[in-house]
């Protein structure tokens, strides 16, 4: 029977390290609100009569039209979806890899032991 080692090394334990719920959120947040932002302002500029795709945002994110006032109101639902999405994100990824290594750490279990349950 060989021995488990008891450390991970470095890039392992990079790897299988828990993500951090809030950065991730607020991270997506930014992104998403930068997004909003920069799409209702280039809408203004390229041509402010069309505004047929982003229109629809006001089905979905109350207050936002395509004007500077609803660039901001549109980043701030943005930042808030955003960060719900990114948690959310980084929670699930966490629990399934827990998940996944507990399974991994069960099966070596067995395993080790099998060898010993053989010899009884």
């Amino acid at each position: 029977m060989t021995p488990r080692p008891t450390t991970v090394s470095q890039p392992d334990a990079l790897a299988f390290a828990p993500l951090d719920k809030r950065a991730l959120g607020f991270a997506l947040g930014v992104v998403l609100a930068l997004s909003i932002a920069a799409l209702t302002t280039v809408s203004l500029f390229v041509d402010p009569q069309q505004h047929f795709p982003l229109v629809l945002l006001r089905e979905y994110l109350v207050g936002y039209e395509v004007s500077a006032r609803g660039a901001f109101i549109g980043s701030a639902w943005m930042l808030f979806i955003g960060f719900i999405w990114g948690w959310f994100l980084a929670f699930s990824r966490n629990v399934c890899l827990a998940l996944w290594l507990i399974s991994l750490h069960v099966r070596a279990d067995v395993a080790a032991s099998r060898v010993f349950l053989d010899h009884i």
